[in-house]
């Protein structure tokens, strides 16, 4: 939202800034001072690389703006070029809103637990819309490979995923759900099939996770923490590796099952 109004308000706000400075006789002409256009492109830009779907005008914005305020020698900019592009800028910031906003997948599931699943996707997409691709594949081949116990692969694209993520939160947050889904693989590997990891999420941390039950309600922490560990994993990896998407959609009942047992805990019907 403060992006969104950001765009706006440099747009317009730079075009009656510019004014204001010529009225003083800072600048000679306030159609030359076009900086707002170009910093709400910018910001429009941004704004759009967020989004869990790309819109091609947006992102190219920047671009638009330098060939027209900067570049186009037979048109100089003007009042009125500037309130025109502002328009046209906010007019994209209302498209990208609306239409770009959603997640790539189905709005709504055919029962209650595919229908919170994608809920889910939706909530935490903010967190980790800026995982890069090959990241996120490591990520997707590391839940293929558990589902299908193949646990040296699984250790192998943990290993890969948590060297490629930087950074705190969301990211602290994701690569403690692939060290526990590492160290559970490590433990099924050599047949320790009672231990699983000795890490948990924070309360802090829940925000980011799937299945949230009361204390009393919980009956194992370790597979709630195994469970949640595998869903934010799986919903990453949908959520940023388009090359694996079609492969995780097939096995999207993987995901289903994890949250089945906790459906009537959660009032999912």
């Amino acid at each position: 939202m403060l992006l969104s109004i950001g765009v706006v308000a440099f747009c317009f706000g730079g075009t009656g800034l510019g004014i204001f400075l010529e009225e003083l006789g800072y600048i000679d002409n306030a159609g030359a001072f076009y900086w707002g256009c170009l910093i709400g492109s910018f910001l429009l830009a941004y704004l759009a690389w967020g989004k869990p779907r790309r819109d091609i005008v947006s992102l190219l914005a920047p671009m638009y703006a330098v060939i027209i305020f900067i570049f186009a020698v037979e048109m100089k900019p003007t009042i009125l070029l500037q309130l025109l592009f502002a328009a046209s800028l906010t007019v994209l910031v209302v498209r990208l809103n609306i239409k770009f906003s959603a997640l790539p997948v189905k709005e709504q599931g055919e029962d209650s637990m595919e229908k919170y699943l994608y809920e889910y996707m939706h909530r935490i997409t903010p967190f980790f819309r800026i995982v890069d691709r090959e990241t996120a594949h490591e990520i997707a081949s590391a839940v293929l490979s558990f589902k299908f116990t193949l646990y040296p692969k699984t250790v192998e694209s943990v290993d890969k995923a948590i060297s490629r993520l930087k950074g705190e939160g969301a990211f602290t947050a994701l690569r403690k759900a692939l060290t526990i889904i590492r160290d559970r693989a490590v433990k099924l590997e050599d047949s320790e099939v009672k231990d699983y990891s000795g890490l948990t999420f924070t309360h802090e941390e829940e925000q980011y996770l799937a299945i949230i039950i009361p204390e009393d309600e919980v009956e194992s922490i370790e597979i709630l923490t195994l469970h949640n560990a595998l869903l934010l994993a799986y919903a990453v990896a949908y959520l940023c590796s388009p090359d694996d998407g079609q492969m995780l959609d097939e096995h999207q009942n993987f995901a289903i099952q994890i949250l089945a047992p906790y459906k009537q805990v959660m009032g999912l019907g």
